[in-house]
């Protein structure tokens, strides 16, 4: 009896042990999220960067748009030149000769002025395929086939008064004075036509500044170049007829002086005999 107490005695303790050994194994430990960071109220601010998972950055590359330079038609060129070659008063073309001219400029200029005109020689003799225009004016001159005087805004208005022995008045949108031509005429006779050579003097208000004092100096040279009319249709042309201080000519402008001086168009044509050349009919399109 007493060996078989012992005996039970020994069969508790050991599955008493074995007990213990399957409840006492460490825990996992477990993973407590990180807290994320919240925007707090006031001057600073918080900038919260939420990781994602098996994700690859991508760098946005910033869109580039290129603007494709304005592509004209032949017959919308023509037609332009139609538009700024004639006008009411003037029917044949006035063509500069294409050699032998003289710039003169006088005045109350300044560097600038002579400096903007300078750039412009520049740029038309690098566009026009055959007329060439002396690269440097001729300074405190009264002479020259074509001739800028910057005179005071007053002695503007005093020649304004003396109309009809003065030419074209231009004026800005308020009334202003911005230049006056006075034209020479001279009839010249060529293998075709007897025409009228126009030369003269552009009267430009010295009290303009800027991009506005550039264009009257500028829009002068072009008229006695042979460009005596304007255009409704094209806002960024320096011959457009609304309030307009443009200092460059367009694309299109260009493509106008390259028929005026391209050898097909000669001084004393008609409007009738151009659109001939030209082929184009005023008001129509077509080849």
């Amino acid at each position: 009896m007493k060996v078989n107490y012992m005996v039970i005695l020994l069969v508790l303790g050991i599955a008493l042990v074995c007990l213990a050994g399957c409840t006492s194994s460490t825990p996992e430990p477990v993973s407590t999220p990180a807290a994320t960071p919240t925007p707090q109220a006031g001057n600073a601010t918080v900038t919260v960067t939420q990781p994602v998972a098996n994700s690859t950055a991508t760098q946005a590359i910033p869109a580039t748009t290129t603007t494709a330079p304005a592509l004209y038609t032949p017959n919308e060129i023509d037609s332009h030149f139609l538009d700024i070659a004639f006008n009411n008063k003037f029917q044949t073309i006035g063509q500069s000769s294409a050699s032998g001219n003289t710039i003169a400029i006088t005045g109350d200029y300044t560097d600038t002025d002579v400096s903007a005109l300078g750039n412009f020689l520049l740029q038309f003799n690098n566009n026009s395929p055959i007329k060439q225009l002396p690269a440097v004016p001729v300074q405190e001159s009264n002479g020259g086939d074509i001739r800028f005087n910057f005179i005071p805004e007053s002695s503007m208005d005093t020649l304004a008064q003396q109309q009809p022995s003065f030419g074209l008045i231009n004026r800005d949108s308020s009334g202003k004075i911005g230049s006056i031509y006075k034209t020479t005429s001279n009839t010249v006779s060529n293998s075709t036509n007897a025409y009228v050579y126009r030369s003269g003097t552009v009267f430009v208000n010295s009290n303009l500044t800027g991009d506005e004092r550039t264009h009257y100096m500028l829009r002068g040279l072009l008229y006695y170049l042979g460009f005596v009319g304007q255009t409704t249709t094209y806002p960024d042309s320096i011959f457009y007829a609304g309030p307009n201080n443009t200092v460059t000519p367009d694309g299109i402008d260009w493509q106008a002086i390259d028929v005026m001086y391209g050898g097909t168009i000669t001084p004393g044509m008609t409007f009738n005999e151009v659109t001939d050349v030209l082929h184009v009919t005023s008001g129509n399109t077509g080849t």
